[in-house]
């Protein structure tokens, strides 16, 4: 059995992240992850035979998918690694190496057997925190999430927010963040808040008039939580999230405008709108 056996999936950022590809190329993709996620450097190699034999697909339909799928992998020192997968591969990899050492130690230390108000879990010195149980009807104590989660939130925020014409204080910016997170707002509502504003603002993408980033968190992102994203256009199903609406990205692409928040272009085959979109107009063959 694999060492870490759980690979955790946050269905949001996954759904809104991978809502271009296709049931087939989803398929592929998440097999890859888990692949990845049981070798112990939590990577794959160059090699698309097998990775093909991995995605349970034919060497044809590989090199049809391939770009689009491994458009999320880097490819590094001659093997694909997943940013995403590999900082949680690494919080998950400490604390199986945590439950190890007690394991070998036979569990609870022997000197807090008879305390037990101490270190319950038998976590090694230095590492134990006071578990709080909210009988009130004030605001529950919110776990702390560690380092490693919080700053592959941040990325997430930073990826979804939409660029603008002038600079951004991604410093200030991540002070901002990490103070709501550590007040209890779920990073996942300030990541959605980020992505209904950039839909919201799609004509406005790549000039002044988009916010900095600090300024959105610094209480306005709240006008965009938990906003529904806008309806798919009428007659095409398979139109990506916080896309403008056709028209207006095929004819900005007809005078070779393409910003670069919309991802990669039509002749790029990791472009997030559908190939068979992209065929219909005449912008891919």
């Amino acid at each position: 059995m694999s060492r870490l056996p759980m690979l955790p999936l946050f269905t949001d950022a996954f759904i809104a992240d991978t809502g271009h590809l296709t049931a087939q190329e989803t398929g592929a993709y998440v097999l890859l992850l888990m692949v990845a996620w049981r070798t112990d450097g939590c990577c794959l190699p160059d090699d698309d035979v097998s990775l093909a034999r991995w995605a349970r697909v034919s060497m044809k339909t590989w090199d049809r998918i391939r770009p689009r799928v491994m458009a999320f992998w880097s490819l590094v020192d001659g093997s694909w690694t997943q940013k995403r997968l590999t900082k949680e591969h690494l919080t998950a990899s400490k604390k199986a190496e945590v439950a190890r050492s007690n394991g070998e130690r036979g569990g609870r230390p022997k000197s807090l057997e008879n305390s037990a108000a101490a270190n319950p879990a038998g976590l090694p010195d230095g590492t134990q925190q006071k578990a709080t149980i909210s009988i009130s009807n004030k605001t529950p104590v919110v776990p702390k999430r560690g380092r490693v989660e919080t700053d592959a939130d941040f990325d997430e925020f930073r990826g979804a927010y939409p660029k603008r014409d002038g600079g951004q204080d991604w410093q200030k910016a991540r002070e901002r963040f990490d103070r709501l997170v550590k007040s209890g707002e779920d990073p996942l509502a300030i990541i959605s808040a980020a992505k209904a504003y950039a839909a919201a603002e799609s004509r406005s993408v790549g000039t002044a008039y988009i916010k900095m980033a600090a300024t959105f968190l610094n209480g306005s992102w709240k006008d965009y939580a938990g906003q529904a994203p806008p309806p798919k256009p009428a007659g095409y199903p398979d139109w990506p999230e916080n896309l403008p609406p056709p028209d207006r990205v095929r004819d900005a692409w007809a005078k070779g405008h393409w910003p670069g928040i919309w991802g990669a272009k039509p002749d790029n085959p990791a472009c997030r709108v559908p190939l068979e979109i992209l065929q219909s107009w005449g912008m891919a063959k």
